[in-house]
């Protein structure tokens, strides 16, 4: 609990216009004792506070700086959550031990502790409390049962720890807790970086950063689709093509020299969605540009297709892997679904007489 008495008591005379000698006279005491009050060098005896309250026409809390606080469980909780974003506040730390004293088995008082301790740790760059944090973590998993978040799981728990490890350089430890909790992959980029960066061990990292790559580009697609869906729908056009054209920049950087690839049936539905977007933006000439592009990247694939993953860029696995989507057989069946997802009669019209040009 942090009072302010001290500078209290100045400001309160100093509103009141009174000198440090008229405040010590009214009070009965020397000049030198209101000095060491307002330093804080010295705390006013109790009947003598009782005084200056009554002299300032101020209560005795609002003097000494005290505000009541309720310090049930879910008070407590709520307070622990917003000093989780107070980097290098230690005052909240007094709090926080007095919260583990009082909930000692409550899941969340102990789960958002530990949460305090570790952004200490890591901003203060303070060792001592990533292992307090490290000790919080693992009762807070004993304690999971009490859980009600459905965004924090104890493998959740566990991958944080390991994050702590890693930044305390005790590499085998996070390492050990990230393959150990690593369900759909979840891991695999911490894992290769770590392996790669820290321990020097590229030839083990590079089997777990080319299955997170593949991972990021079906997630990155997943997540510009539903980005443009929504985008779209509010009528947020300008946001919906800066989206698609940051997106369609992404797939040539992957795109190994000569060879097709499963991420062209992917873009040649995202140029249609483009199309789509600026045929919603009365930029006619520019939504062709987009669907013959989309036409052109789709037939380059049905060529000849290929889902093996070893034809991405920097994708290096030993054991073969195919990729799977539900875009059709081919891209130009995956565009004609886009189309017709979209379900406006003008781009479907525009798309019939692009896919029957000649092509050349």
């Amino acid at each position: 609990m942090k009072l302010s008495l001290p500078a209290n008591i100045s400001r309160l005379r100093k509103e009141r216009s009174m000198t440090q000698e008229q405040l010590a006279e009214a009070l009965g005491v020397t000049f030198a004792s209101v000095s060491k009050w307002e330093r804080g060098v010295s705390t006013p005896e109790l009947n003598l506070i009782a005084e200056m309250a009554d002299l300032f026409e101020v209560s005795i809390d609002a003097l000494i700086g005290y505000a009541f606080r309720n310090n049930d469980k879910e008070s407590t909780v709520a307070r622990l959550k917003q000093y989780v974003h107070d980097r290098n506040g230690d005052d909240a730390l007094s709090d926080v031990e007095k919260a583990l004293r009082r909930y000692p088995n409550c899941f969340d008082v102990v789960y958002h502790s530990a949460r305090i301790y570790r952004v200490r740790g890591l901003y203060q760059k303070n060792p001592a409390y990533s292992k307090k944090a490290l000790a919080l973590y693992q009762r807070a998993c004993a304690l999971i049962g009490q859980n009600e978040d459905p965004e924090v799981s104890e493998i959740f728990i566990r991958n944080t720890m390991a994050e702590i490890h890693l930044a305390l350089g005790e590499y085998d430890k996070g390492l050990e807790i990230l393959k150990r909790n690593n369900p759909c992959r979840l891991n695999h980029s911490v894992i290769g970086h770590t392996l790669a960066s820290s321990c020097g061990d590229s030839e083990s990292a590079l089997p777990y950063l080319s299955i997170a790559l593949l991972d990021l580009s079906a997630s990155h697609l997943r997540i510009v689709m539903g980005y443009a869906a929504v985008y779209c729908k509010t009528g947020d056009y300008q946001n919906a093509l800066a989206l698609l054209d940051w997106a369609l920049a992404f797939y040539p950087g992957l795109r190994k020299p000569g060879t097709r690839s499963y991420m062209d049936k992917s873009e040649a539905v995202l140029w249609a969605l483009r199309a789509d977007t600026l045929l919603s933006m009365d930029r006619k000439e520019e939504a062709i540009s987009s669907l013959r592009r989309a036409k052109t990247v789709a037939l380059h694939f049905d060529e000849a297709p290929n889902y093996d993953a070893a034809n991405i860029r920097f994708v290096s696995y030993q054991t073969p892997i195919t990729i799977f989507d539900d875009f059709g057989d081919t891209a130009i069946l995956g565009v004609d679904g886009a189309i017709a997802d979209c379900g406006k009669s003008k781009l479907s019209e525009l798309w019939r007489r692009i896919r029957n040009e000649p092509n050349g």
